[in-house]
């Protein structure tokens, strides 16, 4: 695990903008099949039923169930609001990675031609996920994760602005006035 992490930190800001924006696209689909599995289950719990004799605290199958299974299944909805923390988070990490390429001119170029590709490959990953969107059941699937579905869509314009915003922080990293650089010149 330490070496993977070793070979990412060798490549960089650039790499970790590349792992994000695919994990920003990978993890909505995730929670959302995610949801639709509990959504699923719940669903055929709901369709059966059965008798418990001599029981004391349950007399059913769904009394049993609505204290054990359905509680658990409730907390589907967390996983819409897992899916916009984990998009908030991976842009907070972009953002930082694109202030820490700020040390060198070479590393700030290299970070505007990224974000021109970035674009671009938002085009295709936005292109790729409408075409999803066509299946039915992929689009059932994702109604409820309404923040995902429109950053998704419009994937480019996120991407853009996410990287500019990258650039503009690289850029203020670049250009700011180094402070108490040398301790000798402040002893008197």
């Amino acid at each position: 695990m330490f070496e993977a992490l070793d070979n990412i930190r060798q490549y960089g800001a650039l790499t970790l903008t590349i792992i994000s924006i695919i994990a920003i696209f990978l993890s909505g689909i995730f929670f959302g099949v995610t949801y639709l599995v509990m959504d699923i289950t719940q669903d055929a719990f709901e369709a059966n039923d059965c008798l418990i004799p001599n029981n004391v605290y349950v007399s059913t199958c769904q009394d049993l169930w609505e204290l054990s299974v359905y509680p658990f299944l409730e907390l589907r909805e967390i996983l819409i609001w897992f899916s916009f923390f984990f998009m908030f988070a991976l842009v907070l990490g972009m953002l930082v990675m694109g202030y820490q390429s700020g040390k060198s001119p070479v590393l700030l170029g290299l970070l505007i031609v990224f974000v021109i590709v970035l674009t671009y490959a938002g085009i295709e990953i936005s292109n790729i996920y409408r075409t999803m969107l066509e299946v039915e059941a992929f689009r059932d699937m994702m109604i409820p994760f309404t923040v995902y579905n429109k950053i998704m869509l419009n994937f480019p314009w996120f991407t853009f602005f996410v990287g500019i915003m990258s650039t503009l922080l690289s850029i203020v990293n670049f250009q700011r006035t180094k402070v108490n650089y040398s301790k000798d010149e402040l002893d008197f």
